[in-house]
């Protein structure tokens, strides 16, 4: 019997360490199934040609050269639709040593939209010296295919044939920031 008040005593006397330590242990046990129906997870879809940034080639660079390059978004990959509203950015960035003129169009029913225009007059990045040009936040609604077409004309218009613009080499990078659009306005459909 006093074994027993021992070992009571013991059990008494860890509890009231445990509680007063301020250590909480707690048990949680659950009855529900996993139920294969009600699995889905939403998925984040965003397709600019399989790449985040797309690199303009320029190696012919010379006075009077003009060239376009198209290119697309879409919200989904082959089979698969993403199951949440998409906003993206798109961000072009060069050294504009020679003066270029670099419109962005979004094409939209074989009409061209003027969307951006790159050149001296925009911002330059302190760090890297590199002209950064936004476009507006666009949108891609979800569980449906959507498409959006560009266009990116770039201009060495031919009046700069002038000696210190030889050997000058440049680029245009163009870069796809895309996330989960998060709130939903109330005038507007998910």
């Amino acid at each position: 019997m006093r074994k027993q008040y021992r070992i009571i005593g013991v059990l008494l006397f860890l509890i009231a360490i445990t509680f007063s330590s301020g250590l909480t242990y707690s048990f949680f046990h659950s009855q529900s199934t996993l139920n294969s129906n009600n699995t889905n997870i939403a998925k984040f879809v965003f397709n600019t040609e399989e790449l985040d940034n797309i690199e303009l080639p320029l190696v012919d660079l010379k006075p009077g050269f003009n060239s376009e390059f198209l290119f697309s978004i879409k919200n989904s990959l082959e089979e698969s639709i993403s199951d949440v509203t998409l906003e993206y950015q798109l961000i072009i960035k060069t050294f504009q040593l020679v003066p270029l003129k670099i419109n962005l169009y979004k094409i939209e029913d074989e009409e061209s939209h003027l969307i951006s225009t790159c050149d001296n007059t925009s911002s330059r990045d302190a760090d890297t010296n590199e002209v950064i040009c936004n476009t507006e936040v666009m949108t891609l609604k979800h569980s449906e295919t959507n498409l959006d077409n560009y266009k990116i004309t770039v201009e060495f218009p031919s009046e700069y044939n002038d000696e210190i613009y030889a050997n000058l080499v440049d680029y245009i990078n163009i870069e796809a920031k895309s996330w989960q659009k998060i709130g939903v306005k109330e005038n507007e459909e998910a």
